[in-house]
């Protein structure tokens, strides 16, 4: 369980990762899924749990979903246990208005949280001037999946002391990536959610100043008919693919010359390593999180934010036209073993979990 036995060396740390749903699988969805994997792996006691395992559709269902989720939140941070790993902002919404002294302890693992998220989504940032507030009275610990993200959680009170960053797993490169080659214009790839916040419409926009250039789309969404129209109103229509969500990505990243990544916030950057693990150049705003990957991590280069449609595109074309070298590639390779070493995933999460299994009782929360 975690708590020292009778002979005072601490056991093997144990611990419950709940998501707010099962599927689909996502970012958050796929961290924890990886994290649970090697930290098992490791002999730690974890577990994953999600409030509502079979998401319904429709308006209705989502409705039912959330008053379910709640009544699940609350039932389950009162069940004694081992401590909860809240995954993400949204779960603990659910979960924390609800914990009171003598509870489950509980640690927030934190992936969405930017100083830019909140400035661009005023429905997250509602969210998170909830949130936060708990995050300081009722939590043991609070794991940062970045430095941007636990830069954003220091802007609060009573968080920033208690936040670590635990960077998630980050999959090695199996074999080494060939080069690109494909007759015609150069190929860029675009992969992640068509939402506003990805800012996919900028690939677009770009795309009308690099002539001959072709665009896949690797995503899905409600924007995708939308943004079909938005491509045949500016006259790329014919240069745009739209693979939707596809398992065909590391095919498509081996066919690209390099990779757009036009999103107005970064958590972590899956798609942005992805890119480098395949050796292929990445174009991105320059969001905080952007900015600590590339180049260093990330062979690339990073457009201004907002990012006006010719700047992008002149930042595709310098990349195009210059890209890094293979010595680029290979030192970006051997930072981010650095970086995302396995074991110090490991090392960190069991710091955290054994500490707050040491703390006994959790401690005292404050007030609603």
């Amino acid at each position: 369980m975690g708590l020292p036995n009778g002979s005072g060396v601490p056991t093997t740390p144990a611990a419950v990762f709940v998501l707010s749903q099962a599927t689909p699988v996502r970012g958050m969805e796929r961290a924890a899924t990886d994290v649970v994997a090697a930290l098992r792996a490791a002999g730690l006691e974890v577990a994953l749990h999600a409030l509502v395992r079979a998401p319904r559709s429709g308006r209705l269902g989502r409705l039912c979903d959330l008053a379910a989720s709640f009544a699940a939140a609350r039932r389950l941070v009162r069940q004694p246990g081992p401590p909860l790993v809240l995954v993400g902002i949204w779960v603990g919404l659910r979960v924390l208005p609800f914990r009171r002294p003598g509870d489950r302890a509980v640690v927030a693992w934190e992936h969405s949280l930017t100083r830019e998220r909140r400035g661009a989504l005023r429905s997250f940032d509602v969210v998170a001037r909830l949130v936060l507030p708990l995050y300081a009275r009722r939590t043991a610990r609070v794991v940062a999946v970045s430095p941007a993200v636990a830069s954003a959680l220091a802007d609060q009170p009573g968080v920033g002391e208690r936040a670590v960053v635990v960077p998630n797993p980050v999959a090695a490169s199996s074999s080494r990536p060939t080069a690109s080659e494909r007759a015609g214009g150069p190929r860029l790839l675009y992969v992640g959610g068509l939402e506003p916040l990805k800012n996919p419409g900028l690939a677009l926009e770009a795309l009308v100043h690099l002539p001959g250039a072709h665009l896949d789309v690797a995503g899905d969404g409600v924007r995708l008919p939308a943004l079909r129209e938005r491509a045949d109103a500016l006259g790329v229509g014919d240069r745009v693919t739209w693979h939707g969500h596809t398992e065909r990505v590391p095919e498509l990243l081996a066919a690209c010359d390099a990779v757009v990544h036009p999103s107005r916030s970064e958590t972590f950057g899956y798609a942005l390593l992805e890119a480098a693990a395949a050796h292929r150049p990445v174009v991105a705003l320059a969001t905080e999180q952007a900015r600590h990957l590339v180049p260093g991590q990330v062979p690339g280069t990073t457009c201004p934010v907002p990012g006006a449609a010719e700047a992008f595109a002149a930042a595709v074309r310098s990349v195009l036209e210059e890209p890094p070298a293979e010595d680029d590639f290979v030192a970006a390779d051997a930072e981010r073993a650095r970086a995302y070493d396995p074991a110090q995933l490991v090392t960190g999460w069991r710091a955290v979990l054994t500490e707050v299994a040491g703390l006994g009782a959790p401690p005292a929360c404050g007030g609603p």
